[in-house]
């Protein structure tokens, strides 16, 4: 239609002689006169143009073999896609959220992005009605009467400082208890927990017990009991991975205390601060953020948020053990090779 209104205005032009054709080099498919003519005539010119077009192209397709156009349209394809890939951000597989796989492939402090924090809902908060006056300093704003929490400035950097943290008391040999009462935080608790190796420990029953930090001595002592009678069984104590009964013969207090969801654990959020325990918690918009040593802001009440938040900080823990036996690789080398160095006094 375009074409036909094109050439249709071109035929009733008064002006000098113009030509068009369809390509270069050929011969010209509709000639315009100088005097104008009429619409009818001017119509029945330019269909029959588009019509001897249109068969000119159709006997070259046919003309070339599958193959051909076949790579005609890859070539067109890649064309596209390379000109396409300039526009907007620069998000690629790698950087793009998939929660399918955010619990066996969960990604780094370094890979952590603002497009994986927002895909999971991180940013979503409460009722402006509910929101904590110690909050207001880490929200965005208000959007239909509901927060929204300031991911870029807030969640990002608390969640970067919180995996530094998790590293450095992995590295140190520290344990880590995790805290998580509600049914869909069981999965990723224990994915996490088994990153962590034997320095990483969870509580995901349904509720927290009232004294396992600050009466541990008396709460734990029928798990202490049986902890002794199992070591005493076991031919190689040293080598036996430990358990959550052998947390009670080692220590009653953790090194680190991360809550996913502080509103129902108060008690542990208290407890661990009369112990001087440092606590780790995401923190929704209902919850006073000076209660907890690390809080990261975020969305609580999501699974994905959870996921991801535990996922990250568990990669840092395992990334800490990593480099404690690194370096206790190192520090044995140079042992056996400071034992095989002759020294002066030797005969």
């Amino acid at each position: 239609m375009d074409r036909m209104r094109f050439l249709r205005c071109m035929a009733r032009a008064p002006q000098q002689l113009r030509t068009f054709a369809s390509l270069p080099g050929e011969p010209p498919a509709f000639t315009i006169p100088e005097e104008p003519i009429p619409i009818a005539q001017a119509d029945e010119a330019a269909a029959q143009a588009s019509e001897a077009h249109i068969r000119a192209v159709l006997a070259e397709t046919a003309a070339t073999s599958p193959e051909m156009m076949e790579r005609d349209v890859r070539r067109m394809r890649h064309h596209m896609l390379s000109f396409m890939s300039g526009i907007a951000s620069t998000q690629t597989r790698d950087s793009t959220f998939r929660p399918f796989k955010l619990r066996t492939q969960p990604p780094t402090v370094h890979q952590l992005t603002l497009s994986h924090l927002l895909a999971a809902t991180a940013q979503l908060g409460h009722a402006k009605q509910h929101v904590k006056r110690s909050y207001e300093p880490l929200i965005y704003g208000y959007r239909h009467g509901m927060a929204v929490i300031d991911v870029e400035r807030a969640t990002l950097p608390a969640l970067r400082r919180a995996a530094l943290v998790v590293r450095q008391i992995a590295e140190n040999d520290g344990v880590i208890l995790i805290v998580g009462t509600r049914p869909h935080l069981r999965a990723p608790i224990r994915a996490a927990v088994e990153r962590l190796g034997a320095n990483g420990f969870h509580v995901s029953t349904d509720r927290w017990t009232p004294g396992v930090l600050t009466n541990a001595s008396k709460l734990l002592s029928f798990a202490t009991q049986y902890s002794v009678q199992r070591s005493r069984r076991e031919e190689d104590r040293e080598q036996a991975a430990p358990n959550m009964t052998q947390l009670a013969t080692l220590q009653y207090r953790p090194d680190l205390v991360i809550v996913l969801n502080p509103v129902e654990n108060e008690n542990a959020l208290r407890e661990a601060t009369q112990s001087n325990v440092p606590t780790m918690a995401i923190v929704d918009t209902n919850v006073d953020p000076r209660a907890v040593t690390y809080a990261i802001p975020a969305n609580d009440d999501s699974p994905r948020v959870a996921e991801l938040v535990l996922g990250v900080l568990s990669k840092a823990g395992e990334d800490g053990l990593r480099r404690r036996r690194a370096a206790l690789e190192a520090w044995d080398k140079r042992q056996r090779r400071r034992r095989r160095t002759p020294t002066a006094a030797d005969p």
